[in-house]
């Protein structure tokens, strides 16, 4: 009986040096290939095809402040964006001091859906894409500020879940 107990003791250390052995594998391996935070290392950044704050119609006009949004823009050669009917009024440009003659007036370049192709007002689309600003947030319906990191506003609880789309653009 004292060498069937030592095999079965010997068997059961055994046993339990292999599943820790097995422990440590898998936790070297989930390291590894996971951060602190639970994400993929290694994992590439995603890439969004469109930023809601890179087109004219979100930026502001230089002079008043306020969103550029429909209005006609008046660009200056220095770089500045002003609504034209804060530009006209003041002749020139108060940053380089450029005659207002010499800006380019136009309508602002408008942020359109990737997935619909609609002008967006906001950052959701009626097709239900929402967009994100160049700092990776966006306002939920109920104006709660959302990070793409945390897709969960904390102000009402929506879940918002990510995709990332490749647009490739046609030459015309």
């Amino acid at each position: 009986m004292d060498l069937a107990n030592t095999a079965f003791l010997l068997g059961m250390i055994l046993l339990l040096v292999i599943l820790i052995a097995i422990v440590f594998v898998a936790q070297g391996y989930l390291e590894a290939k996971y951060d602190l935070r639970g994400r993929l290392k290694g994992k590439p950044k995603r890439e969004s095809t469109t930023f809601l704050d890179e087109k004219e119609d979100k930026r502001k006009c230089e002079i008043c402040y306020g969103e550029i949004e429909e209005d006609r823009v008046a660009i200056c050669s220095c770089g500045r964006i002003f609504h034209d009917a804060c530009a006209e009024p003041t002749g020139s440009c108060p940053y380089c001091g450029a005659g207002y003659k010499e800006m380019n007036v136009r309508e602002p370049d408008r942020t359109r859906c990737p997935v619909c192709g609609r002008f967006l007002k906001g950052n959701m689309c009626s097709c239900g894409a929402v967009i994100p600003k160049n700092d990776d947030t966006f306002i939920c319906k109920c104006g709660g500020e959302v990070d793409m990191n945390k897709p969960i506003c904390g102000k009402c609880g929506a879940e918002y879940e990510f995709t990332t789309m490749r647009v490739i653009k046609q030459h015309k």
